[in-house]
């Protein structure tokens, strides 16, 4: 009968590793969660591979829209005025184009600012409402640049007027006095004193006007409205007192002379 001789220093290992060197217990250790580690180590090259691929992807996406986009501003600066038929098939190409990267490529950069010459084309057409709704949407996907929702809330208001809805123009004309970083308040300003002037509200236009000066002293707007304010002002009053002419007349009353013999 044969006797099967029990490998102590295993048994040991197992149930006492603090007895092990530290690089030996590390093995043990590795031994134990092998499954696991080959698992995590699948996952994260997994992983890296979808992220790679998407990151590869956006950035393809992104080249296609920028080119898309180099062709719809060709098409929107290359045409000539003379010609109204080429000038507007040249327009309604770049709408076409620029609603183009909206729908194939919604989360690229271009894709954002899109709307915006959209509104600006169709409003050379004076397809105003269809500018009005570009304008909107860009307003509702990208409001939160100062800079450029000041620009927009501009053409917006000024797409109103043209279309015979002053009092929407004008709502739109005050948001951009209501954004803190916009850089064009000047010239709204400008703009809606002018609807005041139109309007024959004086006071009112003269308000903007003077707002204008003493908030935007140095704007290329301050000398217009600082003509139109002197044109606007009603004439001051002459001081109230007794005229010259009869205090003359008093002077040569016969009253205060002596009565001739």
């Amino acid at each position: 009968m044969s006797y099967k001789i029990r490998d102590i220093s295993k048994r040991v290992a197992q149930e006492h590793p603090e007895f092990l060197p530290r690089s030996e217990r590390l093995w043990l250790l590795a031994e134990r969660h092998r499954g696991a580690g080959i698992t995590a180590v699948i996952v994260a090259s997994l992983a890296a591979i979808i992220l790679g691929t998407l990151v590869w992807f956006q950035r393809s996406h992104d080249q296609e829209a920028l080119g898309l986009e180099h062709q719809a501003v060709q098409a929107y600066l290359d045409r000539s005025f003379e010609d109204v038929e080429a000038t507007k098939k040249r327009l309604q190409q770049a709408v076409t184009t620029y609603r183009q990267i909206i729908e194939d490529y919604p989360r690229s950069p271009n894709a954002r600012m899109a709307w915006y010459f959209i509104g600006n084309a169709l409003a050379e057409q004076r397809d105003y409402a269809g500018a009005i709704d570009a304008y909107n949407n860009f307003i509702k996907q990208t409001g939160t640049h100062p800079a450029l929702l000041g620009l927009v809330y501009q053409r917006l208001g000024a797409t109103y007027v043209a279309d015979g809805n002053r009092k929407k123009g004008i709502e739109a004309y005050n948001h951009v006095l209501q954004v803190p970083e916009a850089l064009n308040k000047d010239q709204v300003l400008f703009e809606l004193a002018k609807l005041e002037e139109f309007d024959d509200r004086t006071s009112q236009a003269l308000a903007l006007y003077q707002r204008l000066l003493d908030e935007h002293a140095r704007s290329p707007y301050a000398s217009e409205a600082k003509m139109r304010v002197k044109i606007l002002e009603p004439p001051k009053e002459e001081s109230k007192g007794t005229p010259p002419e009869e205090e003359t007349q008093q002077e040569e009353s016969p009253e205060g002379k002596e009565k001739e013999p």
